[in-house]
C-alpha cells in the first residue's frame, strides 16, 4: 500500500484533490486507516448485555476472552482509535476514541466495527484508526449514489406518483462520506484530534474500505435490478476519489435470514435471495467492468453464516403470536383459529417456553432486519469482516 507523508505541500493537495503519496523507508509504521461505511447494520445494534451469550456456546465461548476483560467488562483497544460520523437523534453526530463499545446506535452498543478494530489492533504493530461513516435506512441507489453512476432515473411508479427523490438527495450521503473521511486526515492537527500520538513523520497508509448495506435497496425492486453497476460504480469512485486505484475493498454481503433465505417459513414477501446475487454480482464482475489500474482486491463476506436462525425463531414466535393475541382480544380472530395458526407454524400453545424466554432475554436486543441485536452475530461478523482484510493485505 502507499503511504501518506504530511508535507506542507501534500497537505495543500488533500484539501483539494484527495492524497498526495511519497515513498518511505520499508521500516517505518504509518498509520493504518480503514474505512467502514453503510447504514443500520454498519450503525450496529448489538446491546453490550448480550455479550455474555456467546458465552453459551462452546463454538463461541472463547471469543468473550479477546472481548472481555479480566473483571468482565468489555476491552478497551490498545492501539486502535475510531472517529465515527452517524445520525442521532435529528442532526449528525461525530464521536471519536479507541475503539471501544459506544459506536453502535448508542453507547453502550457495538456494530461490525468493534471486533473488527479489536482483531486488527491484535495483528498489527502499526497504530491503527477506523473512520466510521453510517446512516440509518439509507440506499446505494439513491442516498450513497456514487457519480459515475450518474443522475437516478426515477422509476414509472415514482414519476407517475410524483415521487422521485430531489437532485439535491441523491448522492448526498456518498459525498458525505467523502468529506469526512477527507476532513479527518486533511493534516496533522486533524489527525491527533483522534489519534493523539499521531507521528507525522510516518505518515498513514489508507489500508482498506469496508462495505455492510442493503436493506433498503432490498425493498425497492427498482433498486435490486441496479444495485450491481451501483456497487462496482461506487468501489472504482472510491477508490478513484481517495486516489488508492488498489485500496482493499469488502463488500458485506446482507445476511439476514442466513446463508439460505429462501428456506425460512417467515417473512417471505422480501426478495433476499435476489438482492445477496446482486452484491456478490459485483464483486464477480467488477474487475471485468473497470479499467486495469482498478481492478483486484475486492471481495465479499458473507454476514449469513453468522444470522442466528434459532434466534429468529424465537422473534416469530413473539411477533406472531403477539399480533394474534391483539386480533383474538378485539375479535378479528377466534381463539380455535389462533390455535389453528400455532399448530400450522409449530408455536405449541403461543407461549414462549422458559428455554426460550431465557435466550432471547439473553441474546437478543433489536429486531430481525438488525441482525436481532444480537453480540454474538456482530462480533463474529467484524472479526471475519477484519481476517478477510488481512487475508488481502497479505498477497
Amino acid at each position: 500500500m502507499i503511504k501518506h507523508s504530511k508535507t506542507a505541500s501534500a497537505l495543500a493537495a488533500l484539501a483539494i484533490t484527495g492524497f498526495v503519496f511519497s515513498a518511505t523507508a520499508a521500516d517505518t509504521k504509518p498509520l493504518k486507516v480503514y474505512i467502514l461505511a453503510g447504514q443500520s447494520n454498519m450503525q450496529g445494534s448489538a446491546h453490550q448485555s448480550t455479550f455474555a451469550a456467546i458465552g453459551d456456546d462452546p463454538k463461541t465461548a472463547p471469543l468473550l476472552s479477546e472481548i472481555l476483560d479480566e473483571n468482565g467488562d468489555p476491552v478497551v483497544s490498545d492501539n486502535a482509535w475510531i472517529t465515527y460520523l452517524t445520525g442521532r437523534g435529528d442532526a449528525d453526530t461525530v464521536l471519536h476514541s479507541k475503539v471501544k463499545v459506544g459506536y453502535g446506535f448508542d453507547d453502550e452498543r457495538i456494530g461490525p466495527e468493534y471486533a473488527f478494530g479489536i482483531t486488527i489492533d491484535k495483528a498489527l504493530e502499526e497504530p491503527v484508526l477506523i473512520i466510521k461513516t453510517a446512516w440509518g435506512g439509507k440506499s446505494l441507489a439513491v442516498d450513497f449514489r456514487p457519480p459515475s453512476a450518474g443522475p437516478y432515473q426515477p422509476s414509472a411508479k415514482e414519476k407517475e406518483s410524483n415521487r422521485a427523490p430531489e437532485k439535491e438527495k441523491v448522492g448526498h450521503y456518498y459525498r458525505e462520506m467523502i468529506r469526512f473521511v477527507q476532513t479527518t486526515l486533511k493534516d496533522t492537527a486533524s489527525i491527533r484530534k483522534v489519534v493523539p500520538a499521531y507521528d507525522a513523520e510516518q505518515g498513514y497508509e489508507l489500508a482498506g474500505f469496508v462495505w455492510f448495506q442493503g436493506w433498503n435497496d432490498m425493498c425497492n425492486r427498482h433498486h435490486i435490478e441496479q444495485y450491481t453497476g451501483n456497487m462496482i460504480h461506487f468501489i472504482r469512485d472510491v477508490r478513484k476519489e481517495l486516489a488508492v486505484p488498489d485500496l482493499p475493498f469488502i463488500v458485506g454481503v446482507l445476511g439476514v435470514y442466513g446463508t439460505a433465505p429462501d428456506s425460512r417459513q417467515f417473512d417471505k414477501g422480501l426478495p433476499t435471495t435476489d438482492f445477496r446475487k446482486t452484491q456478490f454480482a459485483a464483486v464477480e464482475q467488477y474487475d471485468g467492468k473497470v479499467e486495469e489500474r482498478f481492478r483486484g482486491n475486492v471481495i465479499a463476506v458473507d454476514s449469513g453464516p453468522y444470522y442466528e436462525l434459532e434466534l429468529s425463531d424465537i422473534y416469530w414466535k413473539r411477533r406472531m403470536t403477539g399480533n394474534w393475541k391483539q386480533r383474538v382480544k378485539k375479535g378479528e380472530m377466534t381463539p380455535k383459529k389462533f390455535e389453528e395458526e400455532c399448530a400450522r407454524f409449530g408455536f405449541g400453545d403461543g407461549e414462549l417456553t422458559a428455554t426460550e424466554q431465557n435466550t432471547w432475554d439473553r441474546c437478543a436486543s433489536n429486531a430481525e432486519y438488525h441482525y436481532l441485536g444480537s453480540g454474538k452475530t456482530f462480533v463474529r461478523f467484524g472479526k471475519a469482516l477484519a481476517e478477510a482484510m488481512l487475508e488481502i493485505q497479505k498477497k
